[in-house]
């Protein structure tokens, strides 16, 4: 049976009013039994339109002309579910509040198109088992778990159709199809797609998943026999953070273009993981002209930067300059937080560019040979109340390129020029 005009438009978050002005123009077209379940994704991309100021009109004009479809849209989407339960009934089933349905519902990130005090049928279930999974669990940790999925499968999302769009289907429409053609090509290259992405999504968690059970078994047995005094309590290096800053990269995309700095992102992204990777680290977050990353311990943190510092001019065109601190950080939501980060940030805003900065802490940690390290300080840096002793790590001349070996390093805050070779 199909849709009224008034369930259409409660799914479409819309007035009966605006579903009749989309018949009017023959964006709609209702049949005997009323509206199909897929009009409401063709209302919900109209009010986008008119949102995004596109006269509908013309949208109107291009569709009866056979310029303009929207039929693969119905198909790519799931069918569009009701709104039958309410928040107040999920949370009395499940001995919470509304007020936490609501706070999972937003953290999630999930658009509620429809009517404000009743949730979608489809969503129903998987809140249900969260909160009945999780049903231990506190407000806090509920709304983290919501948040952390929430924010990182709509980005993923995102980036996914983002590169669909200016890869495979820009190439599509260069080829020279009819619109029939193309639209068929489309819908079928846009199913294999989203499939596809599904699969990754299920295969990739279950990957890292193993990772991250063996790791935390690991570490969670070696803590448990040190308890009981089967094994020796070893002594543990403090967890480091690194930030890298690129030096010129706004000057760059001002003069080259945003396509310029999006391609500059992209080259310093592979570099970034490939540095990272080959010392245990990873990046933990990209700030737009620049990374953080974490590193296990600090010696790897040192020998990645330094590895950076000196690829960054020929990879990405610019320099770029390195600050790291070594100690206690707080993970949460898929990053870090505390003092040892603040200060590491502090760092790379002092740090010149080809310049690789660290603190005492990491100094004091290093383990290795042919690293160098120059002592400068104390150091006042921004926000902090103490001064630092930072050190110029530089690598041995056989992996130093000739204009790091012949640096000078000029005055800062009025001491005398030290000799950097």
């Amino acid at each position: 049976m199909g849709l009224s005009e008034a369930e259409l438009a409660e799914r479409s978050g819309c007035t009966v009013d605006k579903v009749r002005e989309l018949v009017r123009i023959g964006i709609l077209v209702p049949h005997g039994d009323g509206f199909a379940a897929r009009d409401v994704h063709r209302v919900r991309l109209m009010q986008a339109f008119d949102e995004a100021g596109i006269d509908l009109g013309v949208i109107a004009r291009g569709i009866e002309a056979g310029k303009l479809s929207y039929e693969n849209v119905g198909v790519l989407l799931p069918e569009p579910a009701a709104f039958t339960t309410s928040y107040e009934a999920l949370a009395a089933e499940a001995g919470r509040s509304p007020e936490l349905i609501r706070r999972l519902v937003r953290e999630l990130g999930l658009p509620q198109a429809g009517a404000e005090d009743r949730l979608r049928d489809d969503d129903v279930p998987v809140l249900r088992e969260l909160l009945t999974v999780w049903a231990d669990a506190d407000d806090d940790d509920l709304a983290r778990i919501a948040r952390a999925y929430g924010q990182n499968i709509r980005r993923l999302v995102a980036s996914d159709l983002e590169i669909v769009g200016n890869s495979l289907f820009a190439r599509l429409r260069q080829s020279g199809l009819s619109d029939e053609e193309m639209r068929e090509v489309a819908r079928d290259l846009g199913l294999r797609v989203m499939a596809l992405g599904e699969r990754l999504m299920v295969w990739l968690r279950g990957r890292h998943m193993e990772h991250e059970v063996i790791s935390a078994t690991v570490q969670g047995t070696e803590e448990y026999l040190q308890q009981l005094g089967e094994v020796e309590e070893r002594e543990r290096r403090p967890p480091a953070i690194a930030f890298l800053d690129l030096t010129g990269y706004t000057a760059l995309t001002e003069e080259r273009g945003d396509e310029a700095g999006a391609d500059l992102a992209d080259r310093l992204t592979t570099l970034v993981n490939q540095a990272a990777a080959a010392h245990g680290g990873r990046p933990v977050k990209w700030l737009g002209d620049g990374v953080m990353f974490h590193f296990p311990e600090p010696s790897a943190a040192v020998l990645t930067s330094l590895d950076l510092v000196e690829q960054t001019p020929a990879a990405v065109d610019v320099r770029a300059r390195v600050g790291i601190n070594a100690g206690r950080v707080i993970f949460r939501d898929g990053d870090y937080f505390g003092r040892t980060v603040n200060v590491a940030s502090r760092i790379a805003d002092y740090a010149r560019p080809g310049e690789v900065l660290v603190s005492d802490e990491v100094k004091e940690c290093w383990s290795g040979d042919g690293v160098r390290f120059d002592p400068i300080g104390p150091v006042a840096l921004k926000g902090l109340r103490d001064e630092l002793v930072l050190h110029w790590s530089r690598a041995p001349s056989a992996r130093r390129s000739r204009s790091l070996r012949l640096r000078v390093r000029r005055p800062r805050d009025g001491r005398p020029a030290r000799a950097g070779g």
